[in-house]
């Protein structure tokens, strides 16, 4: 059909241009000169000529009569009452046809014919273009299994329309789809650390256009990792989206919110990862709001976490840091957010610290010693010091507890108290720990060999190295390595530490006990221990911690707690020693109580190997073949 509707269309115009023809032809007859002319003009007598009409089908002549002669065929021209008038029809058409209006009307036909067919061309691969993309438009729609209405041409515009309409609105749905997958937590489905970091860029440059104070919180969850080892990481998980419930509603009510228009996400609000969360406040017009909306944090994760039948308590130590005053960038906030975060939980955790420079230069400080401690810990840049415990009766040394030092080449010493926490923090423990009980057990061996075959080593043990290692294997390693005998090893653990141990810890301590190695429970009396926990432990010696023993003299109610401690420990069977004895009078107290050692600066302060072989071996040799152990010259 599209093909004929062309050919219709020229045929249509040769028809009219034969009419066009036509009539000029008609005029050129009217307007010869019968006298003067280059066509052919004759006579025809009526009574021996035949009139003939053009035949229908042609139109150039039709209305015309034609007398045909065996020549050539004439046309009439005029009629007279005896004669016909007639000129040779070939030359008169060709006369016509020659006329200039002819010829400009078959220019106009031409030219018009030709725009006409162009623009059915032209049409067509339009057309055939349109179809072409609906194919295409069909495809891309069975890709994305999009459905749309039918329309009446299937490969028309409306057709290809309502396919492009579809197509851009799953187009739109997708990019804003994966423009907010790319920034969201997809845990929590709030937006995540690095498209968090970018808005607070946005808001501070802002802020400082138009000097305003802004303030960030560092949210940390206080006990979020006991929840996921004690009920696993789904129950974890659902307490982070509660959490994130909750922090969204503490937005709204102070009316904090700022929503992206792009993907519809809350940008004041952020995971930062793990348990880790973060609050912006983009205008702090009073710096008492900061503390307020802080309160209000902590007070909502206080609250009771429910999930099936199980009731969750946890809190949250927050860190506070705002701009101008803290800091001018978004990772300079966090960070100094992170740091005040710090301070918080090393002050009580489930309270809130604003961020001051004292805590910058603290932290820096920690970081410092973090990496010289690698290094330390790389190199063996440690050494052992040993500190007796002796009987209250005669002094005789009960044992050694082994503490290590560490001689910084810039710092000078620095103490235990400091770099042991850094080095349970970052499980550096668990290398130092290593070395630190392969040489307690080598220089307890020399010595046992040497006669001290009653003297025991005593070696602190960490909750870090009691998760990470397997104890038992790794102290029967350490023993099997140095040759020392297992009665000649004592393992202090704190109070803090033994609340916490799983049942699989207490099992391979158990074990060790079994083996002839001693359990100490260090520090007894801060880690509010329960009396059925301390029935249940596998312990052969409390140590009382040093702050009972410093205030005894002064208060009788510390008084009263070391004389039921030392009461209880007999009841259960239970060597008691009591540490920090600094003063004569301390150590008539616990002896009078019934405390069987004693340890501290009045006994010894902790001495080298060296000293200690000169005190113990070079003179006592007949008394350590005799007895195994040796008294302890406190005078010296």
């Amino acid at each position: 059909m599209s093909k004929l509707k062309p050919l219709g269309f020229i045929f249509l115009i040769i028809i009219l241009f034969c009419f066009c023809i036509n009539i000029e032809l008609t005029n050129q007859i009217n307007r010869i000169n019968l006298f003067s002319t280059s066509i052919d003009i004759r006579n025809f007598e009526i009574t021996n000529t035949t009139l003939d009409m053009a035949p229908w089908y042609n139109p150039i002549l039709n209305g015309h009569y034609i007398i045909e002669q065996p020549t050539a065929d004439f046309l009439l021209i005029k009629t007279t009452d005896t004669q016909f008038v007639a000129a040779d029809s070939s030359k008169l058409i060709i006369m016509t046809l020659a006329s200039p209006i002819n010829f400009l009307l078959l220019c106009i036909l031409i030219f018009g014919s030709g725009l006409y067919l162009r623009r059915e061309r032209r049409k067509r691969h339009y057309k055939n273009q349109i179809a072409e993309l609906n194919l295409q438009a069909n495809s891309l729609l069975t890709a994305f299994n999009l459905q749309v209405k039918p329309a009446e041409n299937p490969l028309g515009v409306s057709s290809l329309s309502q396919s492009i309409n579809s197509l851009n609105t799953h187009v739109a749905n997708y990019v804003k789809q994966t423009q907010t997958s790319i920034c969201q937590d997809k845990l929590t489905l709030l937006i995540d650390r690095h498209a968090y970091i970018e808005h607070i860029d946005r808001q501070i440059n802002h802020a400082n256009q138009e000097d305003l104070k802004c303030a960030l919180l560092f949210i940390d969850l206080d006990g979020f990792k006991q929840v996921n080892d004690s009920f696993g990481h789904s129950f974890g998980d659902e307490i982070l989206v509660q959490v994130a419930s909750r922090l969204a509603n503490v937005l709204r009510h102070h009316k904090l919110s700022n929503i992206n228009s792009a993907n519809q996400l809350e940008q004041n609000l952020s995971r930062l990862g793990g348990d880790e969360f973060s609050i912006f406040i983009e205008l702090l017009d009073d710096s008492d709001r900061v503390v307020e909306i802080a309160k209000h944090v902590l007070s909502e994760l206080e609250k009771d976490f429910v999930l099936g039948n199980k009731i969750v308590k946890i809190s949250a130590s927050i860190g506070i840091a705002a701009y101008p005053e803290s800091a001018s960038t978004p990772q300079a906030l966090l960070q100094l957010a992170d740091v005040a975060m710090y301070r918080a939980k090393s002050d009580g955790k489930g309270i809130f610290k604003v961020y001051s420079p004292e805590m910058g230069n603290k932290m820096r400080r920690y970081h410092y010693l973090l990496e010289e401690l690698r290094l330390a810990v790389a190199c063996k840049d440690f050494y052992l010091s040993f500190q007796p415990i002796v009987h209250v009766e005669d002094c005789m040394i009960d044992y050694f507890e082994a503490l290590t030092r560490w001689d910084h080449p810039v710092e000078g010493m620095i103490p235990p108290s400091e770099f042991i926490p850094i080095a349970e923090e970052s499980n550096l423990i668990l290398e130092l720990g290593d070395w630190i009980m392969l040489e307690s057990c080598r220089q307890m061996a020399a010595w046992h060999n040497a006669g001290m075959r009653k003297v025991k080593i005593s070696v602190n043990v960490s909750g870090i190295q009691l998760k990470h290692r397997d104890i038992y294997d790794w102290i029967m390693n350490k023993l099997k390595k140095t040759g020392l005998p297992a009665t000649s090893l004592m393992l202090e653990i704190t109070e803090s530490t033994f609340i916490k141990a799983s049942p699989r810890i207490i099992k391979e301590l158990s074990r060790l006990r079994e083996e002839g190695i001693t359990i100490a429970i260090d520090d007894f009396g801060t880690g509010f221990s329960s009396l059925s926990t301390l029935a249940d432990l596998p312990i052969d010696v409390i140590k009382i911690d040093r702050s009972f023993i410093a205030q005894a003299n002064k208060s009788q109610k510390y008084n009263d707690i070391l004389n039921t401690i030392s009461e209880l420990g007999q009841k259960l069977g239970l060597k008691i020693v009591a540490e920090g004895v600094e003063e004569i009078g301390q150590f008539e107290l616990v002896k009078k109580m019934g405390v069987s050692s004693v340890q501290g600066y009045l006994v010894s302060r902790p001495e080298s190997s060296a000293n200690v072989g000169n005190k113990v071996l070079r003179n006592n040799t007949s008394n350590l073949s005799a007895s195994g152990t040796s008294a302890w010259d406190i005078v010296s």
